[in-house]
């Protein structure tokens, strides 16, 4: 079975991940940018990886514009945030203003915790961010928002990593047709 991780991010967390597990799993890995569409045919599954942008899949248009070619193939998806993994309706909530149902169906999620560097971002998501903070009533919760942080660890892949095994150990071509 032959593999691919495709990733989209905008300031390097998702990249830092999708190239882990294509370490881990002994896959290439591509920006979902410059990969050459007509070579997505050739692999039986993927892997994507997504930051979340104001409260949208970064990888969303390039899925949508590709899905009649990876609809067939098996997805697993690994979205990455600020918001925290344990806020699963929060989480699952960026994937459906992103995707459609049918394509929602197709695809197993997973949750990777992100990193926000203030120095890092662009003037404009500073701004941004400040003005949600701004917004925000909770004390904590604005403080918490102007806050770096950075929980990009090697570890937070061992899920993706144990379905991909998982599902390339249990699926055999040649049995797919007895």
């Amino acid at each position: 079975m032959k593999g691919l991780v495709i990733y989209k991010g905008k300031y390097g967390a998702t990249k830092q991940y999708a190239m882990w597990i294509g370490q881990e799993l002994k896959l290439s890995v591509a920006s979902a940018d410059r990969f050459p569409l007509d070579e997505l045919s050739k692999y039986d599954y993927f892997i994507l990886g997504s930051s979340v942008y104001i409260g949208q899949l970064e990888i969303k248009n390039w899925l949508k514009k590709n899905f009649k070619i990876l609809q067939n193939k098996k997805i697993f998806l690994f979205q990455v945030a600020a918001s925290p993994t344990n806020q699963l309706e929060k989480r699952e909530s960026y994937n459906k203003a992103s995707l459609s149902a049918d394509i929602l169906r197709k695809i197993q999620f997973y949750y990777l915790p992100g990193r926000m560097i203030m120095r890092n971002l662009s003037a404009w998501d500073r701004f941004m961010l400040k003005m949600g903070a701004r917004l925000t009533k909770d004390p904590v919760e604005k403080k918490k928002m102007l806050t770096d942080f950075n929980d990009v660890k090697k570890e937070n892949i061992d899920l993706v990593v144990k379905a991909v095994q998982h599902f390339t150990n249990i699926y055999k071509p040649e049995l797919a047709y007895t």
